[in-house]
């Protein structure tokens, strides 16, 4: 069985399951089981576990034992269900158990390695909860992974006419090179001894002529590779840009932004890896190829000598692959850890200061950065022992050859000249060898950022568009929904066989306390999630049925919390419609209050926004927001909470605009905490613990004296 490490602190389940897969000859990326078992930020369930086994094809059985159970004759390898203590942190953590010998198991951990440990010691972190696996008749031995060249050589080939115009001057200089070695035999054995001044002088100005031309010759190899290079990086993290927002909204709801962003870093590894280490090892291997030739018809002999540190470099790269890749994959998901949570610190850094928490955010922080330190410490501990170890063979290899071929020069069987036209040609052959026996590290590192980095590519898009696929011209707002349940992943159900029925051009409330379903029911209509059974009809369409671009395209949403991105006022208001005018931006502007405090602003329209629109106050935001989801024209609206962080007077002057919006006969959907937001719409809908507990208007749900009755004179939820 491979052991198969976690990419980041969720992964552990995924990556218990892929090690089972393994141990019966099946290969399954992380990746693919994590969406399978419904994987998010707080990990793997074992309702997950037994969903993604089954659909793998095990047949999963999931008990509880004690201590005493490891003793008897178990099915192995299975999953045992753990809790870790790491930094005064406790949390859960799936492993496997491959082996029980001697009243110890031999454990595979993903976040780890390899150990055994005794029962009683293992006893004291088990939960007891075991997954047992085993090969159904619906099992089959496949590969759905990927390998680092498969995945990504093919960008190389735009840039096929490029490289070979490397390879071609990598050519040319090894052959100066090789000119050049000649030069110092001719000039020792046979200008010095014959005192040939002209010769001398017309050899010295060749070689330096050629010098000039080798010199202008590198440069131009270095300028191609150069250009190559970032056009790679460019479309390689464009790519990876584009793929991340092509993917479904769950990818974001189950990563932390800091992991997300650190796939960045991974990209530029990878490509470094293509542009440089993969065109360096066809350069260097031609170099040694043609050098190691010329070297053995000059001593085949000393030339043999030259090879002894080959095999030697090989183990010693042999011994330290395994402990590279290990400790790469624990710094990439170390800085993504820090990348997380400096992310997170710098969003919160006002809420941070009020609180005086700065100390506590210092001392999170350095854990956090200390731990990658000390990683990156135990890699450059590693290089500097196989670049000593390599060193040492490097120098005996000179050492020896000097030796040797003295010893052959005194036998009258060499001459000095062609001892230093040989040695200055062996770095022709050693310094290629060298760079292809030492590219390890490099390699590895980039073959685990492309593990990374592929795990996100894996993922499969968002589908937006299928050919039989319905495109309405207009959405009159006609809503059904009937029998919904859905939850994230295989979480409890947060809807739960939700009917209601919303007639076009109504206003609609919907309240109840925070986990209620209602965010959860606005994200099923915009597509973000499909519903596990059930369904919703808008206008008669099953929304399963109806194209994902235009739907959306027919809705305005406003959300709780207002993005407003780096750009001008005009831009964030037209950023999702291309066509939109300056008088159309002017005529939502005036409808939503946004003309009254941009006539104030000195560029008006062209003012340049702060991040997050950091300049402006919450009603500002807020009514941006407004006139952006209204630009298109949209056949919905749908209010997320969308005054709830406002203060009394801004809330007033936001419902005033929505009242105003109302009068248009758009269908428009309204969650709300204060029930005063809701209290002038058609129909209310109450939902509590993911049911709808009651609806009606206003007056007749106080009437009914139920929960929104005792709701509404609390006006809290």
């Amino acid at each position: 069985m491979k052991l198969i490490r976690q990419f980041d602190g969720t992964d552990c389940g995924a990556a218990c399951l892929a090690m089972v897969a393994s141990h019966y000859k099946a290969k399954y990326s992380v990746t693919s089981i994590r969406e399978i078992a419904g994987t998010d930020t707080h990990g793997t369930n074992l309702a997950g576990l037994v969903k993604a086994g089954e659909v793998m094809g095990f047949s999963v059985q999931v008990l509880k034992g004690d201590k005493e159970a490891l003793t008897q004759d178990l099915p192995l390898p299975f999953i045992v269900h753990i809790k870790k203590c790491e930094e005064k942190r406790e949390f859960f953590h799936f492993v496997v158990v491959k082996k029980i010998k001697n009243k110890k198991l031999t454990i595979y951990d993903p976040s780890g390695e390899k150990k055994k440990i005794d029962i009683e010691e293992f006893a004291k972190t088990w939960t007891g909860y075991t997954v047992f696996l085993s090969p159904s008749a619906e099992f089959k031995i496949q590969d759905n992974t990927k390998g680092f060249f498969e995945r990504f050589a093919p960008l190389l080939k735009p840039y096929i006419h490029e490289i070979i115009q490397v390879i071609i001057a990598s050519f040319l200089l090894t052959f100066f090179g090789i000119i050049s070695s000649l030069y110092f035999r001719y000039i020792i054995d046979d200008v010095v001894y014959s005192k040939a001044f002209t010769s001398l002088t017309s050899l010295s100005i060749g070689i330096i002529i050629l010098t000039l031309f080798s010199s202008g010759l590198s440069a131009v190899r270095s300028h191609i590779i150069l250009f190559f290079s970032l056009k790679m990086d460019y479309h390689l993290i464009f790519a990876y840009f584009k793929h991340v927002f092509s993917l479904p909204i769950k990818f974001f709801d189950t990563r932390k932004t800091g992991e997300i962003l650190s796939r960045i870093n991974d990209a530029q590894k990878v490509r470094s890896a293509l542009s440089g280490t993969a065109v360096s090892v066809v350069i260097d291997s031609c170099m040694v190829i043609i050098a190691g030739v010329v070297l053995y018809f000059k001593s085949s002999f000393l030339f043999w000598i030259g090879l002894i540190t080959v095999p030697l470099s090989s183990i010693i790269i042999w011994l330290f692959s395994k402990k590279f890749a290990k400790a790469y994959r624990e710094l990439m998901g170390q800085l993504s850890e820090v990348q997380s949570y400096l992310v997170e610190a710098v969003s919160g850094a006002a809420s941070l200061k009020a609180l005086n928490a700065e100390d506590s955010v210092y001392d999170e922080y350095e854990k956090r950065e200390v731990k990658a330190v000390k990683i990156n410490y135990r890699l450059g501990v590693l290089s500097n022992i196989q670049s000593f170890l390599n060193s040492i063979l490097t120098g005996w290899s000179s050492n020896i050859i000097f030796w040797v071929g003295t010893y052959l020069i005194l036998k009258d069987q060499f001459t000095v000249g062609q001892l230093i036209s040989f040695n200055a040609l062996l770095g022709f052959f050693t310094g290629p060898l060298q760079r292809l026996l030492t590219l390890q590290p490099s390699l590895q590192e980039a073959f685990v950022a492309g593990s990374r980095l592929g795990e996100i590519f894996d993922l499969k898009k968002e589908i937006t568009y299928e050919g039989h696929w319905i495109k309405p011209e207009k959405i009159l707002g006609n809503i059904e929904i009937k029998d919904l349940i859905f939850r994230y992943g295989t979480r409890k159900p947060v809807l739960n066989k939700i009917s209601l029925n919303i007639n076009a051009g109504e206003s609609i409330g919907f309240v109840g306390a925070s986990g209620s379903g209602k965010t959860s029911l606005i994200k099923l209509l915009l597509k973000f999630y499909s519903p596990e059974s059930g369904s919703i009809k808008i206008d008669g369409y099953n929304i399963e049925d109806i194209d994902t671009k235009v739907l959306r395209a027919k809705i305005g949403y406003v959300p709780q919390d207002i993005f407003l991105f780096s750009g001008t006022i005009a831009e964030n208001i037209s950023i999702h419609d291309d066509n939109a005018s300056i008088e159309d931006i002017i005529r939502v502007s005036m409808e939503t209050g946004v003309h009254s405090f941009v006539e104030n602003l000195p560029e008006r329209y062209n003012t340049v926004l702060a991040e997050r629109g950091a300049s402006l106050s919450g009603g500002e935001r807020q009514r941006i927001a407004l006139a952006r989801a209204l630009i298109s024209d949209p056949d919905l609206l749908i209010f997320d909470e969308a005054t709830s962080n406002l203060d009394t007077i801004s809330e007033k002057q936001i419902h005033g605009i929505i009242e105003n919006i109302k009068t248009k006969k758009i269908t428009t959907l309204m969650i709300a905490h204060r029930l005063t937001t809701v209290k002038n719409c058609d129909k209310i809908f109450v939902m509590q613990n993911g049911v709808i507990a009651e609806e009606g208007n206003h007056p007749s749900l106080l009437e009914k004296k139920g929960l929104y009755y005792r709701l509404w004179n609390g006006d809290v939820l």
